[in-house]
Parts: structure tokens; C-alpha cells; sequence
């Protein structure tokens, strides 16, 4: 009995991991591709940067020099890697 309510309980976790993940992911259509204008925190920060490359299944490259302020904002790279989950897209690239 203690053996059946154990993998209940393990199967339960499982489904609930997996719904959960399905959730989080990001319909193609709401995906930035090249060119478009996204936004996202990063060090605490709001940022702003242009998408450079969208070819990494669960994110995208982007250039955070597009910002004005971008030197003064002591951010440590120009490019970063963003999940689909974490970012929201400002503009979209007129190329779309």
C-alpha cells in the first residue's frame, strides 16, 4: 500500500513538473525574431536591446547597445542571451 501511495505521489509530480513546463512555454508567434526591439531585466536593471540572432530553440540573442545610456549603465557584456520566457518584445523588426 505505502509502495502504491509512493509512485501515486511520484506520478503526480511528474504530471505537475510537466504541465508546468508546458505553461512556460512561448507560442511561435509571440517569439522575437532578428531585428525586433526587446525588453528584459537584467542585474536589476530594465533593458533594451535588438535581437541579433533567434536561431536557439528557447531564446534569442540580443545587442543591449542599441540603448543610449549603455555606457553608463556599468552592464559587464554588449550581448546577451535571453529565454522566450523572460523577455517582452517593445517593436517588431519592419523585416517581419
Amino acid at each position: 500500500m505505502a509502495d502504491e501511495k509512493l509512485s501515486k505521489g511520484l506520478l503526480d509530480a511528474a504530471f505537475k513538473k510537466k504541465s508546468e513546463e508546458e505553461e512556460q512555454k512561448v507560442k511561435e508567434e509571440d517569439k522575437a525574431t532578428v531585428g525586433d526591439i526587446i525588453t528584459f531585466e537584467k542585474d536589476g536593471q530594465q533593458v533594451e536591446a535588438i535581437v541579433t540572432s533567434a536561431r536557439l530553440q528557447n531564446s534569442v540573442v540580443c545587442d543591449m547597445t542599441i540603448m543610449e545610456d549603455f555606457d553608463e549603465r556599468d552592464l559587464d557584456v554588449e550581448k546577451t542571451v535571453v529565454a522566450h520566457t523572460n523577455y517582452s518584445i517593445k517593436k517588431r523588426s519592419d523585416n517581419n
